[in-house]
């Protein structure tokens, strides 16, 4: 049986976890609901992901052939739902981020990594510095209905371990 990332997942955010540096412990991935898209096609990944979930909304995304070179933007390319300013620090708050999230804006710059259909890579600079931000490994379970995400931090330690399950 063939089996692929391409389709729609949808996060299990009662299994996935996001590190707390305040509290200094792994806590519940408090991101609301995320959905994630991708489609790959002449060896180029579409990847869009809806990001929060009432009442703001992210839709990021990024195209990036896989193994290639060139590193891409991966851009906000929609906020849905509540952008004020109140709403916004809310939102980062809840997912634990310092980014700014703003229409057209990048939330960084990836590369993609095929290993094999089931594992795949993403590697992410700041697009200012060129500095690591994150490296994720994404595995697909043997029988293509779910992944796991595992995100570690520049300094190679666990930031987010994210389980998802396909939706179509």
């Amino acid at each position: 049986m063939s089996v692929s990332f391409d389709g729609t997942w949808r996060i299990d955010v009662g299994r996935s976890k996001v590190w707390d540096p305040d509290r200094d412990e792994y806590v519940a991935d408090e991101v609301g609901d995320e959905i994630i898209t991708i489609r790959t096609e002449a060896g180029v990944q579409d990847y869009e992901v809806l990001y929060g979930g009432g009442p703001t909304t992210v839709r990021m995304g990024y195209s990036s052939v896989l193994d290639g070179p060139d590193w891409v933007p991966y851009e906000v390319r929609a906020v849905l739902g509540d952008s004020s300013d109140e709403a916004m620090a809310a939102f980062r708050e809840r997912v634990k981020s310092t980014a700014a999230f703003t229409l057209g804006t990048s939330y960084g710059q990836v590369r993609t990594v095929y290993v094999d259909e089931r594992t795949h890579y993403r590697l992410c600079r700041d697009e200012h510095t060129g500095e690591a931000q994150y490296v994720m490994m994404r595995r697909l379970a043997e029988d293509g209905r779910a992944y796991t995400a595992y995100v570690l931090r520049a300094n190679g330690l666990l930031g987010r371990e994210r389980h998802f399950a396909r939706v179509e």
